[in-house]
This record gives structure tokens, C-alpha cells and sequence, in this order.
């Protein structure tokens, strides 16, 4: 694929504002842990399961997800993660109910953010010039950071 011309500002905009959004979901277990033990009577080891699985979702995803990208478009890609981010998000809000629900549903976000975030900087990479890529790249890769933070921050504001 060749290189965009041009400054790009927009397309980079776009992308770090949806890598921000994509990681909503990224620190909501964590964040309300001590609801989930009491609520859902977990013990440390389940609670442990859950927020690991996340991690593990991850790391069998992405060698798939990122590998297709030499084959299929990075965008496409890229949305398969996102949707699949999406459905393990809401999914864990209104239907988990324990440790095994929650446990396939931050699987599926892992997976989810293995979609998305390396995708998402092929992606981008791909279509700004050469002059502007390693400035795009520091953006994204900040925005992983400012959206995991923002998330924590989403799940007390929800929570309450």
C-alpha cells in the first residue's frame, strides 16, 4: 500500500481519538474489584482468573489479528477488534453474573484490544507520509496510556 501524502492531521486525530475510546473498557474489572468480590462472592484466585484472562485473550489474539494484516486490509481488521471490544464490553456491563461469564467476556476484550491497537498502528503507518510517521506513532502510542487512565477514571464515574 503506498503512502499517504501530505500531513495526514486528520486521519491521526481520528485514529488516537478512537484508540482513546476503544480502551473504555480496559480498566473497569480492576478498577471495581471490590464490588465484583463481594457482589459475586469471588475469592482471590477467581478474581486473579479474571483479570489475567484479559492479558491471555491478548497474547493468543494478536500473533492472529495482526498476522492477517499482511493479507487483509489493517481498517478491516482493525473493526473485527473493535466490534469485538464493543461486544465483550457491553457485554460484561449488562449480562456477566460471575466468574465464568466474566471470564469469556474479558477474554473476548483481550482479544478485542488485540484487534485494535496493533492493528490500528499498521494502519495508520500505512497511510502517512514518512515525514509524519514517527510523530504519529508517538501520538498513538500515548494514546494507549491517556485512554487506559481515562477508563479507570470512566469506571468509579459509572460505578457511583
Amino acid at each position: 500500500m503506498s503512502r499517504a501524502s501530505g500531513s495526514g492531521i486528520g486521519l491521526i486525530v481520528t485514529v488516537c481519538t478512537a484508540e482513546v475510546v476503544g480502551m473504555a473498557s480496559f480498566g473497569s474489572f480492576a478498577a471495581l474489584l471490590p464490588t465484583f468480590l463481594n457482589i459475586w462472592s469471588l475469592s482471590s484466585t477467581d478474581a486473579g482468573w479474571i483479570s489475567g484472562i484479559y492479558y491471555a485473550g491478548y497474547l493468543v489474539a494478536v500473533p492472529v489479528l495482526v498476522g492477517m494484516t499482511d493479507k487483509v486490509d489493517s481498517r478491516n481488521v482493525y473493526y473485527f477488534g473493535a466490534a469485538l471490544n464493543i461486544i465483550a464490553a457491553l457485554g460484561f456491563a449488562f449480562w456477566a453474573e460471575g466468574f465464568w461469564t466474566a471470564l469469556v467476556l474479558r477474554a473476548m476484550a483481550g482479544a478485542g484490544l488485540a484487534g485494535t491497537y496493533m492493528t490500528g498502528l499498521k494502519a495508520l503507518t500505512d497511510r502517512i507520509g514518512d515525514r509524519q510517521q514517527s510523530r504519529s506513532v508517538a501520538f498513538y502510542t500515548s494514546s494507549f496510556s491517556i485512554g487506559a487512565g481515562l477508563s479507570y477514571l470512566m469506571a468509579g464515574w459509572i460505578a457511583e
